[in-house]
């Protein structure tokens, strides 16, 4: 009776530490991925720079200007340049 009793808390005890190794996972804080456009508009710029088209007209165009066009890459400073304009540029609709 003593083995089946030693043989039986070896048993629980195997069982016990089994079940202790099924944790719950973590969960995760982490940041979903932006899924932006990488146009040289100023929609992609924003959306690069985690801002809204507002906020990064504030930023880039301090004077407040409602527009910009990319105007080339200032290789000294690592960065994009862009012309700020007062005036909406007119849209085309490309289709099919």
């Amino acid at each position: 009776m003593p083995i089946m009793t030693n043989a039986l808390g070896a048993l629980l005890l195997a069982v016990a530490v089994l079940m202790s190794g099924c944790a719950k996972p973590k969960p995760c804080a982490c940041e979903v991925p932006r899924a932006c456009c990488r146009g040289l508009v100023p929609q992609c710029a924003a959306c690069e720079e985690g801002l809204t088209l507002e906020e990064w007209f504030k930023k880039t165009c301090p004077d407040g200007e409602t527009d910009a066009h990319y105007g080339g890459w200032d290789e000294a400073a690592q960065k994009a340049l862009w012309v700020c304009e007062e005036e909406d540029r007119q849209s085309i609709q490309i289709s099919e």
